[in-house]
């Protein structure tokens, strides 16, 4: 695995853990409402989470390889085309994150339950790993490579939310999250679609 691969891989896996959505908020609010210890746990329920749906993304890429060139190279276009459309919609939506309402202020258990349950609830977080995944598997991929995908994708996620807990629950940062929620949204749209259409192109040149 040369180094632009491993950077590749670890910019991918960030971008989608820093993307606003329901996730973020779970967390916030229990850092916020509970502890900093509560926010923390439920980060590390999270990336369990997402390293789970990460490794199924794996293995089903994986089999597809296997099994179907004509379907992995499906997989890959339509995963691309939704990446983009992610980037798009992403821009375009207006509604602010509620970080206002309270969470359940039940003990640690039920904390590291809300992240895991937030993650593996949401299927949207399949559609995104193969999306990014299928453009880094191929029949010569080991398992440690393999690994590594699976790996990265939760400790980037855990320790994303972990800095975001320490960040919320310092001073003023809560306010400056609210006011700037909606430039980062955009940041991170253009991000995506500019990182869909790179991998679009890939693929074609790959046809040619």
């Amino acid at each position: 695995m040369t180094t632009i691969t491993f950077l590749q891989i670890f910019l991918v896996c960030l971008l989608g853990a820093m993307s606003p959505g329901p996730s973020m908020v779970v967390v916030i609010n229990n850092a916020i409402f509970k502890n900093r210890y509560h926010g923390i746990l439920t980060s590390i329920g999270h990336g369990i989470g997402i390293g789970i749906y990460a490794l199924f993304a794996v293995i089903g890429v994986g089999i597809a390889i296997e099994t179907n060139l004509f379907i992995f190279n499906g997989i890959k276009m339509l995963s691309v085309i939704f990446l983009i459309y992610l980037g798009i919609k992403t821009i375009i939506n207006k509604t602010k994150l509620d970080f206002t309402q309270r969470s359940n202020t039940e003990g640690a258990t039920t904390s590291f339950l809300q992240g895991f349950g937030i993650s593996i609830l949401n299927p949207k977080i399949f559609i995104w790993f193969v999306a990014i995944y299928s453009q880094f598997m191929s029949l010569d991929n080991d398992i440690v490579f393999n690994s590594y995908l699976v790996l990265t994708a939760g400790i980037v996620d855990v320790t994303w939310y972990i800095i975001l807990t320490l960040f919320v629950t310092s001073n003023l940062a809560l306010e400056f999250l609210r006011n700037k929620i909606l430039i980062f949204q955009r940041f991170l749209g253009i991000i995506f679609i500019f990182l869909g259409f790179v991998l679009l192109s890939q693929i074609l040149l790959s046809f040619s």
